[in-house]
């Protein structure tokens, strides 16, 4: 039987290039995350009920997918840098410049929480759709937001075949030398 491991608080979320369905080799990891931004969206299965007349209990229920699964996050007064990965554009200088239309941009994405008994849970999207948009404006007692959604999609592997999209994994914390 598996260790149960705590899964509580979040030490990192990075991002890296969503490429053949394989988890990229390294992440590029984010410096801040607004506390308490981070929200898993996974969708309720839709049933499909077949019912026959005379019975009030349906003859059978298949479970069929419902809307897509995707997690969000905000960051704090988001760099360029992070502006041109979640909402396109470019860079100029310390200067982010909007994309003139939307872009479509994917990429995989790895949440680690904060360690609990030597262990740490990660979770991975492995191709996920993303979009992205200032969500809230700064003021005297608030900062700027960009609130991040990456939408699950398939992960497909060079050859064709379909590989997990989203994987859920307890590590032991390794010690730094």
């Amino acid at each position: 039987m598996s260790e149960r491991s705590i899964a509580i608080g979040v030490a990192s979320i990075g991002y890296g290039e969503a490429t053949n369905g394989v988890v990229p080799s390294s992440f590029t990891q984010l410096r801040d995350i607004f506390k308490g931004s981070v929200a898993f969206n996974f969708a309720d299965a839709n049933q499909v009920k077949i019912e026959v007349e005379g019975r009030e209990d349906p003859l059978a229920i298949i479970n069929r997918k419902g809307d897509a699964d995707s997690i969000e996050f905000s960051i704090p007064s988001p760099t360029t840098e992070e502006l041109v990965a979640f909402c396109g554009g470019s860079k100029n200088g310390e200067k982010w410049e909007a994309p003139n239309s939307f872009e479509t941009i994917n990429k995989a994405f790895c949440i680690a929480t904060q360690p609990y008994e030597g262990k740490y849970v990660e979770y991975t999207i492995v191709n996920g759709a993303v979009s992205a948009k200032i969500s809230q404006a700064p003021g005297s007692e608030q900062t700027d937001l960009l609130l991040v959604k990456v939408t699950r999609q398939s992960a497909i592997a060079a050859d064709g075949s379909m590989k997990p999209s989203f994987i859920r994994e307890v590590k032991t914390v390794t010690p730094q030398a």
